[in-house]
């Protein structure tokens, strides 16, 4: 009878740990520019790689320089008018 209720403890307990283990993970982030285009970016120029002009050509960061998904569109701010 021992037994029977320490494996009714122990299957409970591995099945507590598995939920725990299955917690969601945060989402990669959408949009990550590769460090090589921010540099260049803040020097006004345009990345010199390859790989990363071939991605831009299609819309996207270049995932070999450790970017990620589509390219965002920086929103210039607005000029008032006086």
């Amino acid at each position: 009878m021992k037994s029977l209720k320490i494996l009714v403890v122990l299957s409970l307990l591995a099945t507590g740990v598995s939920f725990a283990a299955a917690e969601e993970k945060p989402a990669a982030p959408a949009s990550k520019q590769a460090g090589c285009c921010t540099k260049a970016e803040k020097a006004g120029e345009k990345c010199t790689h390859p790989c990363c002009g071939e991605a831009a050509k299609d819309g996207n960061n270049c995932e070999k320089c450790k970017g990620s998904g589509k390219i965002e569109k920086k929103e210039e701010p607005k000029k008032e008018k006086m």
